[in-house]
């Protein structure tokens, strides 16, 4: 509360200091020239600036400079009057655009999580556009996300719980938290050989190809990012098939070993 005093009263002292320089001042001592003249000082300096909302706000001072010139001329400027105002409403909104845009990104606790497992090299704001196509899905355990033999038309991945792939009704590989479910098939167009099934109750994300291809095409950054995510999400599932044949392999030897 003292400080919006503090700040109120600074305001009043500073207006009062305002109008008294002014009553000093000669009757005539302002020339509508000396604005059109601050415009164009502003102008030049903006085209000096790299940051686009400096070259913004230094583009909408120089309007509000102009745009009273041209009104205090006899007769008024209404022509370059109304085109510079149409300017500093299109420079008023960009502000606005840019200002929105470097808001800090807040996750939701499951966001932060999947953003942690497997999207770290997306922006935030990327990743919030990638997440704003996908559906949010809680699963039970024994729900089958993919049926072996049938074409999959989408992409999941898990942000808590855990599922597995099931043949012959026997368990196969288990699917971690991050790793993505059902690219392969995608990539390949072929149905999986295996069942994918819940393994525990589960939170996940359900992507539906067609509109994340279109997506994609329309935003090549993200699709370069993303195409670095899932080679290095297929080089894991290649790591963890090896790592299972090789279990299955020393199991079985270590049978024989045994029998003999």
């Amino acid at each position: 509360m003292k400080r919006k005093q503090w700040f109120l009263a600074g305001i009043i002292l500073l207006g009062a200091l305002i109008a008294i320089v002014l009553s000093q001042l000669p009757s005539k001592w302002f020339n509508p020239d000396y604005l059109v003249n601050l415009s164009s000082v502003l102008t030049l300096i903006s085209f000096t600036v790299q940051s686009i909302l400096a070259l913004r706000f230094l583009a909408i001072g120089a309007q509000l400079m102009f745009i009273p010139y041209c009104l205090l001329q006899s007769p008024p400027l209404w022509t370059p009057a109304i085109w510079n105002i149409l300017f500093l409403a299109v420079n008023v909104v960009n502000v606005i655009l840019l200002l929105l845009a470097r808001r800090p990104v807040v996750f939701s606790r499951d966001e932060e999580q999947l953003y942690n497992l497997a999207f770290k090299s997306l922006g935030p704001r990327e990743f919030l556009k990638l997440l704003s196509l996908g559906e949010w899905r809680e699963g039970e355990a024994g729900e089958t996300l993919i049926f072996s033999g049938q074409y999959n038309s989408s992409v999941s991945i898990l942000c808590r719980g855990e599922a597995i792939s099931v043949a012959d009704g026997a368990e196969q590989i288990r699917i971690p938290e991050g790793k993505l479910i059902g690219i392969a098939s995608v990539l390949m167009g072929d149905p999986l050989p295996v069942d994918i099934q819940l393994k525990t109750p589960s939170t996940y994300i359900c992507w539906h190809i067609e509109p994340l291809r279109k997506f994609l095409d329309q935003q090549p950054e993200i699709r370069a990012k993303l195409q670095l995510i899932v080679s290095h999400d297929l080089a894991q599932s290649v790591r963890i098939l090896h790592d299972k044949q090789l279990e299955n392999w020393r199991v079985i030897r270590g049978n024989d070993h045994f029998k003999a």
